[in-house]
């Protein structure tokens, strides 16, 4: 009789759910959450799996008003990771494959809206899951959203960073033993410095970043992100849309863009960053 009265989960785990509960919330709340993440160095004062770890975090507490299937978080098949220690990296090739394969399995399995969340954003990333979420949409008639967490962030000021104030502020929040400020030195020196000293791109996390900021952008972007998966059960890709035409929008001009997400006051030497970032990148 317990059983019988007992009320179905607002949302599942996957790996911890059985066949015929799959089933039942597919034929409820259709809502897949797929987090992506990275094993990667960020600095010497953040957990290795901060992109995977806050991308999960929110796509939790997405589930949680939404409703629909958490996904285990995909850390495997990052690319365009930083040269620094204890870092994987993989070729984007075998991400294609891996975005691929996900979508079509779920889209198979009967879910109507499906979120890929990236804590992992190097353009090209946010490119490729764009690319393969409108090329499934537009195949099955289906709603399909790849995506920054920051995409939701905009209006707070988050244009996205590694390491950094919203980052570090991010995980502080989630988990804050998981974050050490003590680690850093008291002075982390130029953006090139950090970038290249420490791998912190951004403003310096040392006395800016809070387990309070954290908490806003994490239950802003969840609140959002919960709202365009249940949309898009009715609407298809148009939610996607509009989220991407704002994204994209915020980095029409990339100077301004990048002096802001990177706390400096110097066109040229946040140019100076990027260039140098993309060039370790190919050739480290």
């Amino acid at each position: 009789m317990a059983n019988e009265d007992r009320q179905p989960p607002k949302f599942i785990q996957f790996e911890r759910a059985r066949p015929h509960e799959v089933r039942a919330m597919i034929d409820r709340t259709p809502i897949a959450y797929v987090p992506f993440g990275a094993l990667e160095w960020h600095g010497e004062h953040a957990a290795l799996g901060l992109d995977g770890i806050k991308a999960e975090a929110i796509c939790r507490a997405a589930a949680k008003i939404s409703g629909g299937v958490l996904f285990p978080p995909v850390y495997w098949g990052a690319f365009h990771t930083l040269s620094f220690p204890f870092t994987f990296c993989y070729s984007k090739r075998a991400m294609k494959k891996l975005v691929r394969r996900t979508l079509n399995s779920l889209a198979d399995w009967g879910f109507r809206s499906i979120i890929l969340l990236t804590g992992h954003y190097p353009a090209a990333q946010i490119t490729l899951l764009r690319a393969e979420c409108r090329r499934l949409s537009r195949a099955r008639g289906i709603g399909a959203l790849g995506i920054p967490e920051q995409a939701l962030a905009l209006d707070l000021g988050y244009l996205g960073d590694h390491a950094a104030k919203w980052e570090t502020s991010l995980l502080m929040a989630i988990d804050p033993t998981l974050v050490d400020l003590s680690r850093l030195p008291d002075d982390t020196g130029s953006l090139r410095q950090r970038g290249i000293e420490q791998g912190i791109m951004g403003i310096c996390p040392k006395n800016t970043a809070t387990a309070d900021l954290g908490r806003q952008v994490l239950d802003t972007v969840a609140s959002r992100l919960a709202a365009t998966g249940t949309r898009m059960l009715t609407e298809g890709e148009r939610p996607a849309e509009e989220i991407y035409r704002a994204h994209l929008a915020a980095f029409r001009r990339p100077l301004a863009a990048a002096r802001r997400a990177f706390g400096v006051e110097s066109s040229w030497e946040a140019v100076r960053f990027v260039l140098g970032s993309i060039w370790r990148q190919k050739h480290l």
